[in-house]
């Protein structure tokens, strides 16, 4: 069994940035580019989505806030950058701007709101300011992205309440929430269904055009998914990135990973990318057993 991560804790999130888009076209321009609704945002909820290449592989999966005509968009540090050059591609004449910005903070546990009785803890989706204004976003399932200036009174109380964690929790707590981490590593590789976007609530197949939306519909409607995204374990850490049959066949790939904490067993914890018809068989990497571990929602077959 894994160890479940089950104290309330705060977490410095200094791998993880805002890319920020303001304007009065930032909901329009926006509306083309991700594969979510942003007519459906407002300042009081957030969502998951992402952008694609034409071809409908996946080059980020963001969390997206919107708060009067700015976005801002929760992405790995490494492919801040790389996002921001290619959405600016498409500016046109939008009247929107970029800027990079850091100093998120993690809060995971399942008593926050007791240990924060001040503060309007959000449920997932959802975003609430305090007293003094710091932003509090639903991550997940007791997990809250915190945002705003580093002088805010109010840091000072979650720092008092809750106790350090390294930001690895944070994102083993991705792992185990099933939400897929994309960075420089494993941009356009995957198609949306083979990361479970269409599960997070990641894509809207209502909303129009955005880049990629042809080949995502074509296989939602079509019922050819291949591969999927599934959690898996090993006692000890892995080498390499493929995951194998007994008799060595690549039937999938890691796509991340992150050690669990102390000596819980399985050691290491894993999302990964594995054919449907072989999820249920033996999977190893290079002689390593490879577990399946459950996720917090259903994958269908």
């Amino acid at each position: 069994m894994s160890r479940k991560i089950n104290t309330n804790w705060r977490s410095q999130l200094s791998a993880t940035s805002i890319l920020s888009i303001g304007g009065a076209d930032t909901v329009s321009f926006l509306q083309g580019q991700l594969s979510n609704d942003m007519h459906a945002l407002d300042d009081t909820h957030c969502q998951w989505t992402a952008y694609h290449q034409p071809d409908g592989r996946v080059l980020a999966v963001p969390l997206v806030l919107l708060q009067g005509n700015v976005a801002s968009l929760v992405l790995p540090t490494d492919i801040v950058d790389d996002i921001r050059e290619r959405l600016s591609r498409y500016v046109m004449r939008a009247k929107v701007e970029f800027s990079v910005g850091d100093g998120l903070c993690g809060l995971g546990g399942a008593d926050l709101a007791a240990k924060l009785p001040s503060m309007p803890i959000p449920q997932p989706g959802c975003v609430t300011r305090t007293a003094d204004g710091l932003l509090l976003a639903g991550y997940s399932k007791q997990r809250i992205l915190v945002c705003g200036p580093p002088e805010n009174p109010d840091w000072q109380l979650i720092n008092d309440a809750l106790t350090e964690e390294p930001e690895t929790i944070w994102q083993l707590a991705d792992i185990r929430d099933g939400i897929p981490r994309v960075t420089t590593a494993n941009q356009s590789r995957y198609t949306a269904q083979m990361l479970n976007l269409d599960l997070i609530g990641a894509i809207s197949f209502s909303k129009g055009c955005y880049a990629g939306q042809e080949i995502i519909a074509r296989t939602q409607n079509l019922g050819k998914i291949k591969r999927r995204l599934y959690r898996l374990g090993s006692a000890t850490e892995i080498a390499g990135d493929d995951v194998c049959l007994a008799n060595g066949k690549k039937v999938g790939e890691i796509l991340n990973r992150q050690k669990t904490p102390g000596d819980s067993q399985p050691a290491w914890e894993y999302l990964a990318v594995i054919r449907l018809d072989q999820r249920q068989t033996d999977l190893y990497n290079d002689g390593t057993p490879l577990s399946p571990l459950d996720l917090p929602y259903a994958v269908p077959d």
